[in-house]
């Protein structure tokens, strides 16, 4: 009996210093305050301040009253709202060890984005996707790409002399086949091709499913258990009905290049290359996740940039003169730019810069959980806090004197500032661990567009038949991961006759 007491007092007394400790730490952490932002309401936080809408806006508003570091609570979420480069820097690059998780989503994990690369969570999961693709995608590996790029741009120039009109479709069109010759070793290169349409309704899913509040359920859980017969609740139709969108859309393709390998009919690609090396069961289960995650991110960033980029060229035709000034000079009129010319063209690729800084794609970045519960500048950070980058705020240069809403590629050359703006490299792409491993090949991709469409092509605002203009503001996706434009119209017309004669020549020589 003794024994037992003994026993128990032993336990009693180590359960005792262990609750001490963790008091005195948590006391210790929470001397600290938590980060200034708006009075949360009861229950639900600043569910109803914040708007669907361009969030990253009133995110902005917000600095102005509670400075570069905003908390904001909603429906018991905790949200951490970063408006400067310097926190940017500290937390996502700097204590990316903390930092580097991604937050779950009931709606997302059940459909399985959560096997997407970009939106994964960081672990032995995550690391493993992220070999898998260095080697098909790194700085030095993608050049390997250069002639694809080339060739795919000359026939999209091409498309544009034939049927001007069908700009959109020839644009989605041109990304959709670089990325998937790429990832998958065959093109989507027609309208018609069975996955054109499906990739780009997964796209709108996966984009909509990874934002925090974009579904109630995700941020009250409890509503996933509300039976099906209550009136208005579609949420377990709707997780089921992208569950399937995605899995089709993950394994199909990867079906398709099996049947081909079998044939001997499959060229080199990405899923190609490691059906045949591996010999990890592992690897072959992540690679249909692996290879939707490169197609998904490179079509996505491409598409996106270049229709951003459409949209400034008609409304700031003088920019689009001195570009194509630029490169009459060093390339000429008697052939198309090729990659070997980029060195020599500083205004275009201050240009591409204005591009990535204009219209930001992710003006919210890809959001962060944090893992541990950190301190920064006085304040505490609780575990579990969602961390989004006002990736919009930084776009909004204050640094060369020229308007932000004006798109000006002289903000980012010292011969016309005393002080250029924030390079939109250092943000467009993401942040530490979690930078988006494709920028160098969506770079690319953008650079051999937009320097190629310039130099034959004539971007302005439409007209009616009387040739007035008419009214010109696309509009944007303005809730989401991303924001670019939706499909808008656009004159578009060959420079010179001499133009389209470059673009018919060089097309012959493409196999």
């Amino acid at each position: 009996m003794a024994l037992h007491a003994l026993d128990w007092l032993v336990s009693s007394l180590f359960v005792l210093v262990l609750w001490w400790i963790g008091h005195r730490l948590l006391r210790q952490n929470r001397s600290h305050s938590l980060p200034p932002g708006p009075p949360p309401k009861l229950l639900i936080g600043s569910y109803l301040d914040v708007p669907k809408a361009e969030p990253w806006k009133k995110f902005s508003q917000w600095r102005k009253l509670y400075g570069d570091l905003v908390y904001v609570q909603i429906l018991g979420n905790k949200l951490l709202i970063l408006n400067d480069m310097e926190s940017m820097h500290e937390l996502l690059e700097k204590r990316s060890q903390k930092y580097s998780d991604r937050p779950s989503f009931l709606m997302a994990k059940y459909m399985g984005i959560e096997n997407n690369l970009a939106f994964a969570s960081y672990g032995p999961y995550w690391r493993q996707a992220r070999k898998l693709i260095h080697g098909t995608v790194n700085q030095e590996v993608v050049k390997k790409y250069h002639s694809l790029q080339e060739n795919v741009t000359t026939k999209f120039l091409k498309d544009l002399v034939e049927c001007p009109s069908e700009i959109m479709t020839h644009l989605h069109m041109a990304t959709a086949h670089i990325i998937a010759s790429i990832t998958y070793g065959f093109s989507i290169d027609t309208p018609s091709n069975v996955y054109f349409d499906e990739f780009a309704e997964t796209e709108r899913i996966v984009l909509k499913s990874v934002v925090p509040g974009a579904y109630l359920v995700d941020m009250i859980p409890q509503l996933w258990y509300l039976p099906s017969w209550v009136p208005y609740n579609s949420i377990r139709q709707t997780a089921e009905i992208g569950r399937q969108r995605v899995s089709d859309i993950v394994h199909r393709p990867i079906e398709q290049v099996e049947q081909d390998m079998k044939q001997g009919a499959s060229p080199a690609s990405f899923v190609s290359d490691h059906l045949m090396e591996s010999r990890s069961e592992k690897g072959i289960e992540q690679l249909p996740w692996v290879a939707w995650s490169i197609y998904e991110a490179g079509n996505d960033t491409t598409s996106g940039t270049m229709l951003v980029f459409i949209h400034a060229m008609a409304c700031f035709p003088e920019v689009q003169n001195r570009m194509r000034e630029e490169i009459y000079r060093v390339v000429g009129t008697d052939r198309l730019p090729s990659f070997a010319d980029r060195g020599r063209l500083p205004y275009i690729n201050a240009a591409i810069k204005e591009v990535y800084r204009w219209k930001p794609n992710s003006p919210l970045g890809a959001p962060r959980k944090l893992q541990d519960a950190d301190v920064y500048r006085g304040y505490y950070i609780p575990k579990g806090t969602i961390v989004m980058p006002n990736v919009w705020l930084l776009s909004r240069d204050q640094d060369s004197g020229i308007d932000p809403e004006a798109f000006s590629p002289e903000r980012f050359l010292d011969t016309h500032v005393k002080k250029t703006a924030i390079d939109p490299y250092s943000y467009a792409f993401g942040f530490g661990r979690r930078m988006c491993p494709g920028r160098f090949l969506a770079d690319n991709s953008v650079f051999m567009l937009v320097t190629s469409m310039v130099a034959t092509m004539r971007i302005s605002k439409p007209k009616d038949s009387h040739g007035v203009e008419k009214p010109f503001n696309p509009p944007y996706i303005p809730a989401g991961l991303a924001s670019f434009p939706y499909p808008f119209e656009v004159d578009i017309e060959p420079v010179s006759d001499k133009a389209v004669a470059v673009v018919k020549g060089r097309t012959t020589t493409i196999d």
